[in-house]
Protein backbone atom coordinates (compact mmCIF):
# COMPACT_ATOMS: atom_id res chain seq x y z
CA UNK A 1 0.00 0.00 0.00
CA UNK A 2 1.25 3.30 -1.10
CA UNK A 3 1.94 5.75 1.71
CA UNK A 4 2.42 9.85 1.07
CA UNK A 5 3.46 11.42 4.73
CA UNK A 6 4.71 14.19 6.72
CA UNK A 7 7.29 13.78 8.95
CA UNK A 8 5.86 13.54 12.23
CA UNK A 9 6.94 11.57 15.89
CA UNK A 10 4.27 10.21 18.17
CA UNK A 11 3.95 13.33 20.47
CA UNK A 12 1.03 11.90 22.26
CA UNK A 13 3.04 10.86 25.30
CA UNK A 14 1.37 7.13 24.99
CA UNK A 15 2.07 4.40 27.02
CA UNK A 16 3.03 1.82 24.05
CA UNK A 17 1.36 -1.14 26.07
CA UNK A 18 -1.95 0.22 26.79
CA UNK A 19 -5.13 0.01 24.26
CA UNK A 20 -4.62 3.60 21.94
CA UNK A 21 -8.04 5.32 21.69
CA UNK A 22 -9.19 6.07 17.71
CA UNK A 23 -11.28 9.38 17.23
CA UNK A 24 -13.02 9.46 13.51
CA UNK A 25 -14.19 11.82 12.60
CA UNK A 26 -16.39 12.75 9.09
CA UNK A 27 -16.10 16.11 7.83
CA UNK A 28 -17.98 18.67 6.81
CA UNK A 29 -18.31 19.45 3.09
CA UNK A 30 -17.89 23.12 1.37
CA UNK A 31 -20.12 23.26 -1.96
CA UNK A 32 -22.79 25.47 -3.36
CA UNK A 33 -25.24 22.46 -2.53
CA UNK A 34 -25.24 19.29 -0.57
CA UNK A 35 -28.02 16.65 0.50
CA UNK A 36 -28.16 13.78 2.36
CA UNK A 37 -29.47 11.09 0.20
CA UNK A 38 -28.29 8.53 1.97
CA UNK A 39 -25.24 9.42 2.68
CA UNK A 40 -23.40 7.95 5.83
CA UNK A 41 -19.51 7.50 5.95
CA UNK A 42 -19.49 3.77 5.40
CA UNK A 43 -15.58 3.67 5.28
CA UNK A 44 -15.13 5.25 8.65
CA UNK A 45 -17.70 2.90 10.51
CA UNK A 46 -16.16 0.08 8.97
CA UNK A 47 -12.97 1.28 9.92
CA UNK A 48 -14.58 1.85 13.84
CA UNK A 49 -15.98 -1.86 13.76
CA UNK A 50 -12.48 -3.17 12.81
CA UNK A 51 -10.54 -1.29 15.02
CA UNK A 52 -12.91 -1.99 17.85
CA UNK A 53 -13.08 -5.94 17.25
CA UNK A 54 -9.61 -5.18 17.04
CA UNK A 55 -9.32 -4.60 20.77
CA UNK A 56 -9.12 -0.61 20.40
CA UNK A 57 -10.84 1.94 21.89
CA UNK A 58 -12.66 4.17 19.14
CA UNK A 59 -15.28 7.61 19.04
CA UNK A 60 -17.17 9.04 15.86
CA UNK A 61 -17.34 12.81 15.45
CA UNK A 62 -20.04 13.23 12.36
CA UNK A 63 -19.75 16.88 10.96
CA UNK A 64 -22.33 16.15 8.84
CA UNK A 65 -24.87 15.23 11.85
CA UNK A 66 -28.01 16.69 10.15
CA UNK A 67 -30.46 17.05 13.26
CA UNK A 68 -27.57 18.89 15.87
CA UNK A 69 -29.80 20.65 18.10
CA UNK A 70 -27.67 22.86 18.76
CA UNK A 71 -26.53 24.11 14.99
CA UNK A 72 -30.32 23.95 14.20
CA UNK A 73 -30.97 26.14 16.81
CA UNK A 74 -28.24 28.51 16.14
CA UNK A 75 -28.87 32.28 14.54
CA UNK A 76 -26.25 31.83 12.02
CA UNK A 77 -27.03 28.78 10.35
CA UNK A 78 -29.44 27.83 7.65
CA UNK A 79 -31.16 24.83 9.32
CA UNK A 80 -31.76 21.19 7.84
CA UNK A 81 -35.19 19.73 7.12
CA UNK A 82 -36.12 15.97 6.61
CA UNK A 83 -37.74 14.48 3.49
CA UNK A 84 -39.09 11.27 2.78
CA UNK A 85 -37.02 7.90 4.11
CA UNK A 86 -34.60 9.42 6.11
CA UNK A 87 -33.03 12.31 3.17
CA UNK A 88 -32.84 15.97 3.80
CA UNK A 89 -31.06 18.61 3.70
CA UNK A 90 -27.91 19.62 5.69
CA UNK A 91 -27.94 22.73 8.16
CA UNK A 92 -25.29 25.07 6.11
CA UNK A 93 -23.60 28.30 7.38
CA UNK A 94 -22.48 30.70 3.89
CA UNK A 95 -18.63 31.21 3.32
CA UNK A 96 -16.61 33.11 0.85
CA UNK A 97 -16.14 31.35 -1.86
CA UNK A 98 -12.77 29.97 -2.86
CA UNK A 99 -10.95 31.86 -5.44
CA UNK A 100 -11.00 29.57 -8.34
CA UNK A 101 -14.70 29.36 -7.94
CA UNK A 102 -15.34 33.01 -8.23
CA UNK A 103 -17.08 33.26 -11.40
CA UNK A 104 -19.97 30.80 -10.45
CA UNK A 105 -23.11 33.02 -9.78
CA UNK A 106 -24.57 30.85 -6.61
CA UNK A 107 -23.19 31.36 -2.74
CA UNK A 108 -20.77 29.06 -1.69
CA UNK A 109 -21.88 26.93 2.23
CA UNK A 110 -20.18 24.57 4.93
CA UNK A 111 -22.33 22.01 5.42
CA UNK A 112 -23.35 20.26 8.61
CA UNK A 113 -22.79 21.51 12.45
CA UNK A 114 -21.80 24.76 13.77
CA UNK A 115 -18.00 24.55 13.88
CA UNK A 116 -18.84 25.22 18.33
CA UNK A 117 -20.70 22.76 18.03
CA UNK A 118 -18.12 20.59 17.12
CA UNK A 119 -15.79 21.86 19.55
CA UNK A 120 -18.15 20.55 22.10
CA UNK A 121 -18.63 17.23 21.20
CA UNK A 122 -14.85 16.84 20.59
CA UNK A 123 -13.84 17.88 23.86
CA UNK A 124 -16.48 14.84 25.23
CA UNK A 125 -14.49 12.57 23.86
CA UNK A 126 -11.32 12.62 25.38
CA UNK A 127 -7.97 13.15 23.97
CA UNK A 128 -7.65 10.37 21.19
CA UNK A 129 -3.85 8.98 20.63
CA UNK A 130 -4.83 8.92 16.79
CA UNK A 131 -7.16 10.56 14.78
CA UNK A 132 -8.80 9.69 11.39
CA UNK A 133 -10.47 11.28 8.79
CA UNK A 134 -12.31 10.25 6.26
CA UNK A 135 -12.76 11.62 2.49
CA UNK A 136 -15.26 11.71 -0.06
CA UNK A 137 -15.43 14.20 -3.05
CA UNK A 138 -12.02 15.34 -4.36
CA UNK A 139 -13.38 18.84 -4.62
CA UNK A 140 -14.99 19.01 -1.04
CA UNK A 141 -11.12 19.27 0.19
CA UNK A 142 -11.64 22.42 1.37
CA UNK A 143 -13.97 21.99 4.32
CA UNK A 144 -11.80 18.52 5.10
CA UNK A 145 -8.38 21.08 5.78
CA UNK A 146 -11.09 22.95 7.86
CA UNK A 147 -12.36 20.15 10.07
CA UNK A 148 -8.35 19.33 10.19
CA UNK A 149 -7.31 22.65 11.34
CA UNK A 150 -10.55 22.31 14.05
CA UNK A 151 -8.73 18.96 15.47
CA UNK A 152 -5.34 20.33 15.82
CA UNK A 153 -5.89 23.09 17.64
CA UNK A 154 -7.99 20.73 20.55
CA UNK A 155 -5.64 18.14 19.85
CA UNK A 156 -2.34 19.47 19.61
CA UNK A 157 0.25 17.21 18.46
CA UNK A 158 -2.32 14.10 18.10
CA UNK A 159 -2.02 12.53 14.38
CA UNK A 160 -4.32 12.92 11.79
CA UNK A 161 -4.48 10.44 9.25
CA UNK A 162 -6.18 11.15 6.24
CA UNK A 163 -8.42 7.54 3.82
CA UNK A 164 -11.02 8.23 1.57
CA UNK A 165 -11.95 8.93 -2.12
CA UNK A 166 -10.23 12.23 -2.20
CA UNK A 167 -6.67 10.69 -0.01
CA UNK A 168 -7.00 8.08 -3.12
CA UNK A 169 -7.50 9.48 -6.31
CA UNK A 170 -5.77 12.70 -5.17
CA UNK A 171 -2.48 11.76 -2.70
CA UNK A 172 -0.14 14.44 -3.61
CA UNK A 173 -2.50 16.98 -3.60
CA UNK A 174 -3.81 15.82 0.18
CA UNK A 175 -0.68 15.61 0.94
CA UNK A 176 0.16 19.14 0.43
CA UNK A 177 -3.27 20.55 1.03
CA UNK A 178 -5.53 18.04 3.09
CA UNK A 179 -3.76 19.08 6.46
CA UNK A 180 -2.83 15.52 7.61
CA UNK A 181 0.53 14.08 9.25
CA UNK A 182 -0.30 11.26 6.87
CA UNK A 183 -2.61 9.91 3.73
CA UNK A 184 -3.78 6.19 3.39
CA UNK A 185 -4.30 6.14 -0.42
CA UNK A 186 -6.33 2.84 -1.28
CA UNK A 187 -7.54 -0.25 0.48
CA UNK A 188 -7.15 -0.37 4.07
CA UNK A 189 -5.18 -4.00 4.32
CA UNK A 190 -2.11 -2.40 5.64
CA UNK A 191 -3.24 -0.43 8.04
CA UNK A 192 -2.81 -2.74 11.15
CA UNK A 193 0.96 -2.15 10.61
CA UNK A 194 0.84 1.53 10.15
CA UNK A 195 -1.00 1.25 13.52
CA UNK A 196 1.23 -0.78 15.23
CA UNK A 197 4.40 1.40 13.88
CA UNK A 198 2.51 4.62 15.52
CA UNK A 199 1.13 2.70 18.66
CA UNK A 200 3.04 -0.34 19.23
CA UNK A 201 -0.35 -1.67 19.59
CA UNK A 202 -0.92 -4.99 17.28
CA UNK A 203 -4.63 -5.72 16.66
CA UNK A 204 -6.09 -9.02 17.39
CA UNK A 205 -8.43 -9.13 13.84
CA UNK A 206 -5.59 -8.88 11.03
CA UNK A 207 -6.70 -11.60 9.30
CA UNK A 208 -10.32 -9.29 9.01
CA UNK A 209 -8.46 -6.49 7.45
CA UNK A 210 -6.79 -8.89 4.31
CA UNK A 211 -10.66 -8.35 2.17
CA UNK A 212 -13.74 -7.27 2.35
CA UNK A 213 -15.48 -10.68 3.05
CA UNK A 214 -13.58 -10.52 6.50
CA UNK A 215 -15.05 -6.96 7.30
CA UNK A 216 -17.45 -6.84 10.01
CA UNK A 217 -20.69 -4.87 9.85
CA UNK A 218 -20.35 -1.19 10.17
CA UNK A 219 -20.45 0.45 13.34
CA UNK A 220 -24.28 2.29 13.06
CA UNK A 221 -24.19 2.57 16.87
CA UNK A 222 -21.85 5.22 16.62
CA UNK A 223 -23.76 7.29 14.73
CA UNK A 224 -25.62 10.03 16.01
CA UNK A 225 -29.10 10.03 13.37
CA UNK A 226 -30.27 6.15 12.79
CA UNK A 227 -33.34 7.40 10.52
CA UNK A 228 -31.37 4.76 7.53
CA UNK A 229 -28.68 3.18 7.68
CA UNK A 230 -26.57 1.65 4.47
CA UNK A 231 -25.42 -1.27 3.35
CA UNK A 232 -22.80 -2.70 1.19
CA UNK A 233 -23.33 -6.54 0.15
CA UNK A 234 -20.65 -6.27 -2.32
CA UNK A 235 -17.37 -4.15 -3.88
CA UNK A 236 -16.35 -3.54 -7.24
CA UNK A 237 -17.86 -3.72 -10.35
CA UNK A 238 -16.95 -5.99 -13.45
CA UNK A 239 -17.07 -2.95 -16.13
CA UNK A 240 -14.34 -0.17 -16.79
CA UNK A 241 -16.44 2.73 -18.02
CA UNK A 242 -14.33 5.52 -19.40
CA UNK A 243 -15.39 8.44 -16.95
CA UNK A 244 -15.48 6.37 -13.60
CA UNK A 245 -13.01 5.50 -10.70
CA UNK A 246 -14.90 2.46 -9.48
CA UNK A 247 -12.49 0.47 -10.88
CA UNK A 248 -9.50 2.37 -9.08
CA UNK A 249 -11.11 2.55 -6.11
CA UNK A 250 -12.14 -1.10 -5.84
CA UNK A 251 -10.25 -3.17 -7.86
CA UNK A 252 -11.51 -6.59 -6.93
CA UNK A 253 -15.20 -7.67 -7.26
CA UNK A 254 -16.47 -9.26 -4.07
CA UNK A 255 -19.57 -9.87 -2.35
CA UNK A 256 -20.94 -11.15 1.26
CA UNK A 257 -23.05 -14.30 1.50
CA UNK A 258 -26.75 -14.03 1.99
CA UNK A 259 -26.87 -15.19 5.32
CA UNK A 260 -24.35 -12.62 6.07
CA UNK A 261 -26.96 -9.65 3.95
CA UNK A 262 -29.68 -10.82 5.66
CA UNK A 263 -27.90 -10.69 9.01
CA UNK A 264 -26.92 -7.18 9.06
CA UNK A 265 -30.68 -6.03 7.56
CA UNK A 266 -32.73 -7.57 10.14
CA UNK A 267 -30.22 -7.02 13.06
CA UNK A 268 -30.20 -3.08 12.16
CA UNK A 269 -34.08 -3.63 12.47
CA UNK A 270 -34.59 -5.00 15.17
CA UNK A 271 -31.98 -3.94 17.55
CA UNK A 272 -31.67 0.23 16.28
CA UNK A 273 -35.22 0.32 14.84
CA UNK A 274 -33.63 1.37 11.52
CA UNK A 275 -36.60 0.81 8.52
CA UNK A 276 -34.86 2.40 5.42
CA UNK A 277 -31.42 0.83 4.09
CA UNK A 278 -29.69 2.50 0.86
CA UNK A 279 -27.70 -0.06 -0.49
CA UNK A 280 -24.28 1.31 -1.66
CA UNK A 281 -23.45 -1.00 -4.16
CA UNK A 282 -21.88 -0.47 -7.25
CA UNK A 283 -23.11 -3.45 -9.33
CA UNK A 284 -25.86 -4.61 -7.05
CA UNK A 285 -27.50 -6.87 -9.21
CA UNK A 286 -24.75 -8.31 -11.21
CA UNK A 287 -24.32 -12.18 -10.35
CA UNK A 288 -25.94 -11.71 -7.54
CA UNK A 289 -28.81 -14.58 -7.64
CA UNK A 290 -26.89 -16.77 -5.26
CA UNK A 291 -25.85 -13.88 -2.50
CA UNK A 292 -28.48 -11.06 -2.65
CA UNK A 293 -31.59 -12.94 -4.25
CA UNK A 294 -31.66 -15.71 -1.35
CA UNK A 295 -31.51 -12.87 1.15
CA UNK A 296 -34.57 -11.03 -0.47
CA UNK A 297 -36.20 -13.74 -0.11
CA UNK A 298 -35.82 -14.47 3.27
CA UNK A 299 -37.20 -10.74 4.12
CA UNK A 300 -40.31 -11.71 2.06
CA UNK A 301 -40.82 -15.03 3.66
CA UNK A 302 -40.46 -13.90 7.20
CA UNK A 303 -42.09 -10.11 6.30
CA UNK A 304 -39.50 -7.93 7.18
CA UNK A 305 -40.82 -4.16 7.66
CA UNK A 306 -38.37 -2.70 5.95
CA UNK A 307 -37.66 -0.51 3.03
CA UNK A 308 -34.84 -0.08 0.40
CA UNK A 309 -33.24 2.76 -1.71
CA UNK A 310 -30.90 2.01 -4.39
CA UNK A 311 -29.31 6.11 -4.76
CA UNK A 312 -26.65 4.04 -7.02
CA UNK A 313 -28.23 3.20 -10.36
CA UNK A 314 -29.31 -0.18 -10.74
CA UNK A 315 -27.73 -1.80 -14.01
CA UNK A 316 -30.55 -2.24 -16.54
CA UNK A 317 -29.13 -5.16 -17.73
CA UNK A 318 -30.13 -7.35 -14.98
CA UNK A 319 -33.65 -6.31 -14.30
CA UNK A 320 -35.36 -10.11 -15.59
CA UNK A 321 -38.98 -10.42 -14.55
CA UNK A 322 -38.31 -12.35 -11.87
CA UNK A 323 -35.51 -9.61 -10.12
CA UNK A 324 -38.04 -7.52 -10.46
CA UNK A 325 -41.23 -9.19 -9.03
CA UNK A 326 -38.48 -10.32 -5.90
CA UNK A 327 -37.73 -5.98 -5.57
CA UNK A 328 -41.03 -4.79 -5.23
CA UNK A 329 -42.03 -7.78 -2.93
CA UNK A 330 -39.27 -7.57 -0.65
CA UNK A 331 -39.76 -3.17 0.20
CA UNK A 332 -37.79 -1.71 -2.63
CA UNK A 333 -39.27 2.16 -2.94
CA UNK A 334 -36.63 3.88 -4.37
CA UNK A 335 -35.03 2.58 -7.89
CA UNK A 336 -32.06 4.20 -9.43
CA UNK A 337 -31.63 3.06 -13.45
CA UNK A 338 -27.95 3.84 -14.98
CA UNK A 339 -29.38 4.66 -18.56
CA UNK A 340 -26.87 7.59 -19.23
CA UNK A 341 -27.90 8.38 -23.08
CA UNK A 342 -29.87 6.85 -25.66
CA UNK A 343 -27.41 7.23 -28.63
CA UNK A 344 -26.84 3.37 -28.50
CA UNK A 345 -23.16 3.88 -30.74
CA UNK A 346 -22.34 6.24 -27.26
CA UNK A 347 -23.61 3.77 -25.01
CA UNK A 348 -21.19 1.36 -26.56
CA UNK A 349 -18.30 3.79 -26.21
CA UNK A 350 -18.73 4.54 -22.44
CA UNK A 351 -18.63 0.47 -21.92
CA UNK A 352 -21.23 -0.67 -23.71
CA UNK A 353 -23.53 -1.84 -20.38
CA UNK A 354 -27.04 -0.71 -21.80
CA UNK A 355 -28.72 0.27 -24.52
CA UNK A 356 -32.46 1.47 -25.28
CA UNK A 357 -34.10 -1.70 -25.88
CA UNK A 358 -32.72 -2.84 -22.97
CA UNK A 359 -34.17 -0.20 -21.16
CA UNK A 360 -37.16 -0.40 -22.51
CA UNK A 361 -37.70 -4.11 -21.27
CA UNK A 362 -35.90 -3.50 -17.89
CA UNK A 363 -38.54 -0.80 -17.30
CA UNK A 364 -41.39 -2.60 -18.69
CA UNK A 365 -40.43 -5.40 -16.37
CA UNK A 366 -40.43 -2.85 -12.97
CA UNK A 367 -44.10 -1.81 -14.11
CA UNK A 368 -45.36 -5.29 -14.18
CA UNK A 369 -44.10 -6.01 -10.78
CA UNK A 370 -46.22 -3.07 -9.65
CA UNK A 371 -43.60 0.13 -9.53
CA UNK A 372 -44.97 2.88 -10.73
CA UNK A 373 -43.22 5.79 -12.59
CA UNK A 374 -42.45 8.29 -9.43
CA UNK A 375 -40.34 5.52 -7.69
CA UNK A 376 -38.14 5.44 -10.65
CA UNK A 377 -35.52 7.74 -11.95
CA UNK A 378 -33.34 7.59 -14.26
CA UNK A 379 -29.26 8.92 -14.72
CA UNK A 380 -28.09 10.53 -17.78
CA UNK A 381 -24.87 11.51 -18.26
CA UNK A 382 -24.19 15.10 -19.07
CA UNK A 383 -21.50 17.43 -20.22
CA UNK A 384 -19.27 14.49 -21.17
CA UNK A 385 -16.38 15.36 -23.56
CA UNK A 386 -17.34 14.58 -27.12
CA UNK A 387 -21.45 14.84 -26.22
CA UNK A 388 -23.58 17.21 -27.41
CA UNK A 389 -26.14 18.98 -25.34
CA UNK A 390 -29.19 17.92 -28.06
CA UNK A 391 -28.40 14.54 -27.67
CA UNK A 392 -28.87 14.91 -23.68
CA UNK A 393 -32.04 17.00 -24.58
CA UNK A 394 -33.56 14.51 -27.03
CA UNK A 395 -32.51 11.84 -23.85
CA UNK A 396 -34.48 13.71 -21.08
CA UNK A 397 -37.56 13.72 -23.44
CA UNK A 398 -37.24 9.98 -24.25
CA UNK A 399 -37.02 8.83 -20.69
CA UNK A 400 -39.93 11.43 -19.59
CA UNK A 401 -42.10 10.14 -22.40
CA UNK A 402 -41.91 6.64 -21.04
CA UNK A 403 -43.21 7.94 -17.42
CA UNK A 404 -39.84 8.06 -15.54
CA UNK A 405 -37.87 11.01 -14.28
CA UNK A 406 -35.05 11.72 -16.01
CA UNK A 407 -32.40 12.77 -13.01
CA UNK A 408 -29.27 14.90 -15.06
CA UNK A 409 -25.81 13.30 -13.89
CA UNK A 410 -23.51 16.11 -14.61
CA UNK A 411 -20.08 15.12 -15.67
CA UNK A 412 -17.02 15.55 -12.85
CA UNK A 413 -13.73 14.73 -14.23
CA UNK A 414 -12.47 12.31 -12.45
CA UNK A 415 -8.04 11.77 -12.35
CA UNK A 416 -7.03 8.28 -12.77
CA UNK A 417 -9.92 6.98 -15.24
CA UNK A 418 -9.68 6.66 -19.18
CA UNK A 419 -11.88 10.19 -19.81
CA UNK A 420 -9.39 12.21 -17.51
CA UNK A 421 -6.68 12.82 -20.06
CA UNK A 422 -9.28 14.42 -22.40
CA UNK A 423 -11.45 16.34 -19.99
CA UNK A 424 -7.94 17.66 -19.57
CA UNK A 425 -7.03 18.44 -22.92
CA UNK A 426 -10.63 19.74 -23.31
CA UNK A 427 -10.88 22.01 -20.33
CA UNK A 428 -9.78 25.55 -20.40
CA UNK A 429 -9.74 25.41 -16.42
CA UNK A 430 -6.40 23.56 -14.54
CA UNK A 431 -8.23 20.36 -13.44
CA UNK A 432 -5.02 18.65 -13.13
CA UNK A 433 -3.74 21.10 -10.08
CA UNK A 434 -6.83 22.00 -8.51
CA UNK A 435 -9.52 19.50 -7.37
CA UNK A 436 -12.27 22.69 -6.83
CA UNK A 437 -12.86 22.40 -10.45
CA UNK A 438 -13.64 18.38 -10.28
CA UNK A 439 -17.40 19.96 -8.90
CA UNK A 440 -19.79 19.31 -11.35
CA UNK A 441 -22.06 21.89 -10.78
CA UNK A 442 -19.05 24.52 -12.00
CA UNK A 443 -19.06 21.99 -15.39
CA UNK A 444 -15.01 22.48 -15.63
CA UNK A 445 -15.25 20.97 -19.26
CA UNK A 446 -18.00 23.53 -21.11
CA UNK A 447 -16.73 24.68 -24.53
CA UNK A 448 -18.24 26.46 -27.34
CA UNK A 449 -20.47 23.58 -28.43
CA UNK A 450 -21.43 22.70 -24.95
CA UNK A 451 -21.94 25.54 -22.49
CA UNK A 452 -22.48 26.10 -18.85
CA UNK A 453 -26.00 27.62 -20.47
CA UNK A 454 -26.37 24.92 -22.19
CA UNK A 455 -26.20 22.58 -18.68
CA UNK A 456 -28.42 25.03 -16.70
CA UNK A 457 -31.07 24.41 -19.53
CA UNK A 458 -31.03 20.72 -19.36
CA UNK A 459 -30.90 20.43 -15.33
CA UNK A 460 -34.08 22.64 -15.80
CA UNK A 461 -35.72 20.77 -18.78
CA UNK A 462 -35.23 17.32 -16.58
CA UNK A 463 -36.79 19.52 -13.64
CA UNK A 464 -40.15 19.71 -15.69
CA UNK A 465 -43.43 17.91 -14.74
Amino acid sequence: MAVACKHFSVGTGMDMSRTPFILLVNPWITDFAAHDLWTKPMGLLILASLLRNGGCGVALVDCLDRHDPFTNAHPDVLPGHDKKFGTGKYPRMRIPKPEPLFEMPRFYYRHGIHPESFRKKLRCTGSPDLICIGSTMTYWYPGLRETVAVLREEFPGVPVWLGGIYATLCPEHAARFGGADRIIPGPVAGFPDLLKSQTGFDLTNRADWAGFRNWPPPALDLMPGRDYAPILTGVGCPYRCPYCASGRLQPRRERLGPERIYEEIARGHAELGICDFAFYDDALLLDARGTLWPALERIVKEGLPVRFHVPNALHIRALSRDWCDLLFASGFRTLRLGLETTLDSKSREWGGKVDTEMFLAGLGNLFAAGFDGSRIGVYLLCGLPGQTPEEVGRAVEFVRERGVRPHIAEYSPIPGTPMWKQAVECSRYDIAGEPLFHNNSFFACRRPDFTYEDMLALKKLARMP
